[in-house]
């Protein structure tokens, strides 16, 4: 059976310990970005500004845009396992 933490705004919370970071690899020289775009109403330019940015502080190569059909569809497995295969950094905008 699952256990249901209830949060009462009138209490404390008790403290959390603190987590480590991942390691981080420096980005190469030739990094590959890829952007994963939602489609939503102007998700792609969005991400292209981020990129555009991001470009000024790293050495970023080149830049792909993946498009998703809908915010609502997952990328399948396979989908994950190629970008990861190909890609330094890949961006992707989730929720709203």
């Amino acid at each position: 059976m699952a256990t249901i933490t209830v949060l009462r705004p009138d209490e404390q919370p008790q403290p959390v310990g603190s987590v480590p970071y991942a390691e981080r690899s420096p980005v190469p020289e030739d990094a590959h970005l890829i952007l994963i775009e939602n489609g939503k109403p102007r998700a792609r330019d969005l991400m292209r500004y981020v990129a555009e940015k991001l470009s000024d502080r790293y050495p970023i190569a080149t830049i792909a845009v993946f498009s998703k059909a809908s915010a609502a569809k997952p990328i399948e497995p396979e989908e994950a396992k190629e970008m990861a295969a190909r890609a330094h950094l890949v961006i992707t905008g989730v929720g709203d």
